[in-house]
Order: C-alpha cells, then sequence, then structure tokens
C-alpha cells in the first residue's frame, strides 16, 4: 500500500464487502470471511461436477471452480461487484488466493498459457475492463503462466446469457470466438479462464472456436459453479 493509500485509509478505512468490518490492508475480503467462503475442493477432485460438462472433448483435461454458488448470496454479492461495480481489484485478489491454495496441486500441471474469456470490444470499452483477464493476473502471478490475449477473440457481442433459456442459450453463444494465428497455439497446454460457469455453454463455445489449435488440451478454470 502506497503512502496515499495508507492516509486514504486512515479516514476512509476499507470494510470487508461480505461482514462490513474494518479491514487495514487494501484487500476486499477479511481473513475470516475469505476462509469461510465455500469451496469446491476441485482442485484434487477428477470427475467433479464441472468437469462433467466438458468431458465429451477429448482435448479436455481437467477443470476446477474455487467457489460453489452459495444459497446466502454473499457469492453473488462478490460476482456483482466484480463485474458491475468497477472493483477488478476483486476478482484479482480472488484469483490469487485460489492460486495460493492450488498451486500445492497437480491443477496447474503442463499449463503451458492462461487465455482469459474475451469480452466484445463493445462490451469492454462499456465495462472499462475483463474481469477475467483480472482473474488471468491472479492466476499467472501465483504460478508464473503467462497469460495470452493474442488467439482467441469474441466477434459477436451476444447478449447475456441469463436473459435466454433452453436452446436460445445454445443459439445464443454459437460462433461468438474467433482465433488467430493458429499455428502459434500447436500442442498448447491450454488453461480457460472465466469467472462463472452455469451450463458451460460459453466455455465449450471458445473450446470449439479452438478447433484450430491443432494437438492442443484444454483446461478449464472459474470461480463459482453451483452445486446443482
Amino acid at each position: 500500500m502506497c503512502i496515499g493509500e495508507s492516509v486514504l485509509a486512515m479516514f476512509y478505512p476499507r470494510e470487508c464487502l461480505i461482514c462490513g468490518h474494518r479491514i487495514d490492508t487494501d484487500e476486499n475480503i477479511c481473513i475470516n470471511c475469505m476462509r469461510s467462503l465455500p469451496r469446491t475442493e476441485h482442485a484434487t477432485l477428477r470427475n467433479n461436477r464441472l468437469e462433467d460438462l466438458f468431458v465429451k472433448d477429448n482435448r479436455f483435461v481437467r477443470g476446477a471452480a474455487f467457489l460453489f454458488y452459495d444459497e446466502e448470496g454473499n457469492i453473488r454479492r462478490l460476482i456483482h461487484e466484480l463485474k458491475y461495480s468497477e472493483n477488478p481489484r476483486l476478482a484479482y485478489e480472488l484469483a490469487y488466493k485460489a492460486a495460493q491454495e492450488y498451486v500445492s496441486t497437480d491443477f496447474f500441471e503442463g499449463i503451458d498459457c492462461i487465455i482469459p474469456i474475451p469480452l466484445h470490444p463493445r462490451r469492454l470499452r462499456q465495462r472499462g475492463y475483463n474481469q477475467s483477464l483480472y482473474i488471468a493476473k491472479g492466476l499467472s502471478d501465483v504460478t508464473k503462466i503467462p497469460i495470452d490475449t493474442q488467439h482467441l477473440f469474441r466477434v459477436r457481442n451476444n447478449p447475456k446469457q441469463a436473459l435466454k433459456i433452453g436452446e436460445e442459450r445454445e443459439r445464443n453463444v454459437s460462433n461468438i470466438f474467433k482465433t488467430s494465428y493458429p499455428e502459434e497455439m500447436f500442442r498448447k497446454h491450454i488453461l480457460l479462464v472465466d469467472d462463472v460457469i452455469t451450463s458451460g455453454l460459453t466455455i465449450q463455445s471458445a473450446m470449439s472456436a479452438m478447433k484450430t489449435f491443432k494437438g492442443c488440451s484444454i483446461s478449464v478454470f472459474t470461480f463459482v459453479h453451483s452445486k446443482r
């Protein structure tokens, strides 16, 4: 924390986004609340619910969500904060903590690069940042695995999945991604990163576009996945 931030914190102390208690650091969540967040244990649990969404693709290696979506609303509040309240630091903070907990497992083993799910340029201008990129940065700073933003692009500004039901959801994410310079990704093990995964259709669409990456293998990381 720089001197200016320290002085600011004296007059406007940061409060935990969950419990509201004062935090003396520049973090968004206090230690006790961070410990209480509902972990999935997916890092060491193969054939988990998240992996079930992608196992039909023979390039898929492993997948993990850091947290379960909780009924109390704490996780929903955090997701809303990092996506819509101009707080990308929260995405970085949670990803950094997840990577610290996962780095002692084999989850990151053999991964060559991290690709955050890209936003369409129009939505990126509206929001000002891509939360998935901040997730990727948090993971990368712990694991030292490089981030790649040059080979996967969002070419269609599709409506939010939450606004769609049934087959509409599949059509909504069809052909929304394109790749570039696929020869540079030959036989790479790629970690795809998104903030929330429910049906997995957005990730599946990205994986479909990445068929141009010959010989690649794909793993998946997300903050939140439903228990159901």
